[in-house]
C-alpha cells in the first residue's frame, strides 16, 4: 500500500531584502485634488534598547526579518476635500489595527486562517465605523472610499476588498485579477442581465454598491498560496480605466 506523502513542504521564506516594492500616485489632469492614496508596509520584531553596559554587536539584530507585507490602495468618493480625507483615514485605522494584530495574523495564517480572514474584516469594519463617526460629529456628508489591500503571511496571501480598486497577479506569464468590482454594473453582469461589454458602457460602472464609510461596506476576503515570483499590483480606477 503505498503511503501517504502528506502536505508539501513549505517554500523558505522570502527574505526582506529579496522584496522590492514600488508606490505611486498622480491627482490626473482632471481634478484639483487627488483623493487616491496608498500605503506599502512590513511588520516586524523589534528592540529598542535604551540603555546597556555591553557593545551593542553582542546583542544581535534589533530588528526581525519581515513577519509580513501589506500593500493598501484607497480611493475617496464624494466631495473633493472629503473624499482625500476618506481614503487616507481608513488607511491610518486599517494599519494601525494590523499594527497590533500582525503577529496574530502570522500565526494564524498557518493554524486557523479563519481567524485570520476575521482579523483582517475587523481592521476594515473599524476603518467603515471610523469615517461614519467622523462625518456624524463634524456634521458633514460621509467620507467614502474603496479599499483594497494584500496582507501577506507567509505562505499565504489575503485580498480584502470594498469598491471599485482592483488587485491583480503576475506569475510568469499569467496575469490574474484577483478582485470583483462591488458596482451596480458589475453586479447586473454577475446576475445575468448584462454584458460585460455592455457593463463597460454602463453608467452604472462607478456606482459602488459598498465602499467604506459608506452605507454599506461589505469586505471581500479570498486566500491564495504565495510563490517567490508573484508580482503584485494594486491600483486604483485611475488605473485600471487606462
Amino acid at each position: 500500500m503505498a503511503r501517504n506523502p502528506g502536505p508539501p513542504p513549505v517554500p523558505p521564506r522570502p527574505l526582506t531584502a529579496d522584496i522590492d516594492v514600488f508606490g505611486l500616485t498622480h491627482r490626473g489632469k482632471v481634478r484639483k485634488t487627488n483623493a487616491d492614496h496608498f500605503l506599502i508596509g512590513s511588520f516586524h520584531r523589534s528592540l529598542r534598547i535604551h540603555a546597556t553596559s555591553i557593545a551593542s554587536g553582542e546583542i544581535g539584530p534589533q530588528e526581525s526579518e519581515s513577519r509580513g507585507f501589506i500593500g493598501l490602495v484607497a480611493d475617496g468618493v464624494g466631495t473633493m476635500n472629503a473624499a482625500a480625507e476618506g481614503s487616507a483615514q481608513a488607511l491610518a485605522v486599517v494599519t494601525k489595527h494590523l499594527l497590533h494584530a500582525s503577529e496574530m495574523c502570522s500565526n494564524m495564517a498557518m493554524v486557523d486562517r479563519d481567524e485570520a480572514i476575521a482579523e483582517l474584516k475587523g481592521a476594515v469594519a473599524l476603518a467603515h465605523q471610523a469615517l461614519k463617526d467622523h462625518a456624524a460629529s463634524e456634521g458633514l456628508p460621509p467620507a467614502a472610499t474603496t479599499l483594497s489591500m494584500w496582507a501577506a503571511f507567509w505562505p499565504l496571501g489575503f485580498v480584502v476588498h470594498v469598491g471599485d480598486s482592483r488587485i491583480y497577479r503576475l506569475l510568469g506569464d499569467k496575469f490574474e485579477r484577483l478582485t470583483s468590482d462591488q458596482t451596480m454594473a458589475q453586479m447586473m453582469v454577475e446576475a445575468g442581465v448584462m454584458s460585460e461589454k455592455e457593463a463597460e458602457a454602463s453608467n452604472l460602472k462607478h456606482v459602488l454598491w459598498s465602499a467604506v464609510g459608506a452605507q454599506e461596506a461589505v469586505p471581500e476576503v479570498t486566500v491564495h498560496n504565495l510563490d517567490a515570483r508573484d508580482r503584485i499590483l494594486l491600483c486604483s480606477d485611475g488605473l485600471t480605466n487606462m
